[in-house]
């Protein structure tokens, strides 16, 4: 049974950090891969790469991955320009 991915947005700025800081700390305490939904993300700034870093890094250290299966293109941009393509399920 796959998981569904869990929709974050529309802002993932420093605005809104604290915010998805507890939601994405309670969908990685919950065990298991996580699968992100940001395709209604309009607005998304380095705090929102630093919160994708550190649940990616929190689901590693549990042997657990983190993935993206949706993308806004302001995402898509922002993740090419840091280097982590690799968070998108492509």
């Amino acid at each position: 049974m796959t998981t569904p991915a869990l929709p974050l947005g529309p802002e993932l700025t420093i605005a809104f950090a604290a915010t998805w800081r507890e939601t994405l700390a309670d969908a990685v305490n919950a065990g298991g891969n996580l699968t992100l939904d940001l395709g209604e993300v309009t607005d998304f700034d380095s705090a929102g790469v630093q919160l994708l870093l550190a649940a990616r890094r929190s689901l590693a250290e549990r042997g657990q991955q983190l993935q993206v299966a949706t993308a806004s293109p302001v995402v898509r941009d922002g993740l090419q320009v840091f280097g982590l393509q690799s968070l998108l399920d492509d």
